[in-house]
């Protein structure tokens, strides 16, 4: 594939790389230097048993120079005012990040991570591949999350926790 090709399939959107195919929504609001790949959908709304639709509101708000891979789902907020990643982030592909949840600075999120709505990851935390977490939780500060993990609970800070369910490890 010639280079002019690849090029070709990005669009610099006020000071952002985003792939032609990426959906973004009129409530995302990003800063500068991130990265969308491509079949990236950013912004729309969550599912809530028994809620409307027509109920979500807020922004999704995106800092700086992070990567958000192909094939990322980041929903809008249902009860906050917005769905936030912070800057210097990498979000891989096939991730999915529900309603209401705050991603703070220089997290690894892998490839096939699923985090539910209302969820908080502190700064630096590293979730691996395919893990899993409940809605609701808080992944700790600088906290690792081993491969194929299922968070059931709370993560502290600079905790390593694995298994299914993950446990804190000493």
């Amino acid at each position: 594939m010639s280079q002019d090709l690849y090029n070709d399939q990005w669009i610099n959107i006020d000071g952002n790389y985003v792939h032609k195919t990426a959906i973004i929504f009129d409530n995302v609001k990003m800063g500068k230097g991130n990265w969308i790949g491509a079949f990236t959908v950013i912004g729309s709304n969550g599912e809530i048993r028994g809620k409307n639709q027509d109920e979500f509101e807020g922004f999704v708000t995106i800092g700086d120079n992070n990567v958000i891979s192909e094939h990322v789902t980041i929903q809008r907020p249902f009860e906050s005012t917005a769905t936030r990643i912070g800057s210097n982030n990498i979000i891989m592909a096939h991730s999915h990040l529900g309603h209401d949840v705050f991603v703070g600075d220089n997290c690894e999120i892998c490839t096939g991570v699923i985090i539910g709505g209302y969820t908080i990851v502190k700064n630096g935390a590293k979730l691996k591949l395919g893990v899993t977490v409940r809605n609701r939780l808080v992944i700790g500060l600088n906290a690792l999350i081993g491969l194929g993990s299922v968070v059931t609970k709370d993560i502290p800070d600079n905790a390593v926790a694995y298994g299914n369910p993950a446990n804190v490890k000493a």
